[in-house]
Order: C-alpha cells, then sequence, then structure tokens
C-alpha cells in the first residue's frame, strides 16, 4: 500500500508561523481546528511555501480527518494550478504527490491510473528541491510499497539520502528498516528501529513519532529472533 502510514510532510526548519501550525494541527490529529484554520485562510496572501502547506492540509483531512472527497478535490485543484503558475517551486509538486498518495491509500486501485504522475510530479519535487528531505522520502517510500515497478537499491538510497538530510524524521528509520527487512538484513534493520527509538518525540509531530515508535516497537521481537549476528 502506498503510504499506508500518515506520515509528516512538512519541513523541520524556517518555517512560517501559518506553516508551523498547520504542522501542530496535523501532527496531533487535531481535524476540526485545522478545517477551521483553513476555512479562515485567504489564499492570495500566502507565501508559496503556505500554499503548498495549505495544499497538503486539504489532502490530510481527507486522509484522516473524516473528510470527503470534496478536500481531496480542493487540494488537487490548488496543487493543479500552482504548478501551473509556479513550475519550478519543488513543494508544489511534492504537495501534488501527496494528494495522488492519499487518493491510492484509500483505493489502491487507482495506483494503475496514477503511478504515471505520481512519479512525473516526484521527478520534478527532486529537480527542483534536491536539498529537501520530503521529496526523497516520499520517492523512497514509493519504490518500496508500490508493486508497480519497485526499485529496493533506488529505495535504499532516496531514503539514505532522506535521512541524511533530516535525521530527526522518525518514519524515515521506519521504512528503511522495513526495506532491510525485505532484503532480509534484519541486523540491519534492527539497527535502524533502535535508532529510531532513541529519537526524542517532537512536540508539533507527538501523535505521528508515537505512531512511529508503536510500529517500531512492534516489529522489533520478530527481527531479533531472525538477526543471526548478535
Amino acid at each position: 500500500m502506498f503510504l499506508s502510514f500518515s506520515s509528516p510532510f512538512f519541513a523541520q526548519t524556517q518555517v512560517s508561523e501559518l506553516s508551523y501550525k498547520i504542522t501542530f494541527l496535523i501532527g496531533n490529529r487535531k481535524a476540526e481546528e485545522l478545517d477551521q484554520l483553513l476555512r479562515s485562510l485567504d489564499l492570495n496572501k500566502l507565501t508559496l511555501e503556505e500554499r503548498a502547506d495549505v495544499i497538503i492540509a486539504y489532502s490530510e483531512l481527507y486522509s484522516w480527518g473524516g473528510k470527503g472527497f470534496e478536500y481531496s478535490a480542493k487540494a488537487y485543484e490548488l496543487a493543479e494550478s500552482s504548478i501551473r503558475a509556479y513550475p519550478n517551486f519543488w513543494k508544489f509538486h511534492y504537495a501534488m504527490v501527496v494528494v495522488l498518495s492519499h487518493r491510492i491509500q484509500k483505493n489502491n486501485l487507482l495506483a494503475i491510473t496514477l503511478i504515471g504522475k505520481v512519479d512525473h510530479h516526484l521527478t520534478e519535487a527532486l529537480k527542483y528541491g534536491p536539498d529537501r528531505w520530503e521529496p526523497h522520502f516520499l520517492a523512497g517510500v514509493r519504490y518500496l510499497e508500490v508493486p508497480l515497478f519497485p526499485d529496493l537499491k533506488k529505495a535504499e538510497t532516496l531514503l539514505l539520502r532522506a535521512l541524511e538530510l533530516e535525521p530527526g524524521h522518525i518514519f524515515t528509520y521506519v521504512v528503511l528498516g522495513k526495506l532491510y527487512e525485505k532484503k532480509g538484513d534484519f541486523c540491519k534493520a534492527l539497527e535502524i528501529y533502535n535508532s529510531a527509538l532513541k529519537l526524542p518525540i517532537r512536540p508539533e509531530w507527538k501523535i505521528v513519532d508515537e505512531d512511529a515508535k508503536n510500529e517500531i516497537l512492534k516489529r522489533i521481537p520478530e527481527v531479533s529472533k531472525r538477526c543471526t549476528k548478535r
């Protein structure tokens, strides 16, 4: 399943007060407060970064916030118009991938028709945001978890780069650990999982980070049994 978990989609540095507030509401799963905030905004007064975060927020509400498809449609419309206006801004392409990924999460069969568009916008996001961890992370997830044209080697390279750019993102460790499990390197997976457990829970991502650590704790017993080097 593509993006079977809820993952953080925002940079941790140089964010505006509005972007941080959106991050906090998503990371703490406060759907109604997030919805009210989005309704209060004048999109014409936002920076490009903030506009991209708003697109992602609408899609997040569709993904886990109990909102209908109209929220995904709103996110898609905003992403499409933003890309037309600013085709070289990495985060609009990234936001489009988030929107498409959430749709695939709801219906895996959509991967067949949407994967080409996902790959296109991932390529553009990586091209225009080469030093941003987010597109590297999401591209790594794509090549690991999407059954259409998977590539473990490419996924590993992308995820390691994402971790280099943002070592505090716990879900990168989760996905990278799963990758090493698939490769049969259970000791490496265990090492990755244990590293993640040492990371602090970030206040703005409290629920998401706790979910990531809980998933790791569920995987460690089996991975420990299969690590024969200890």
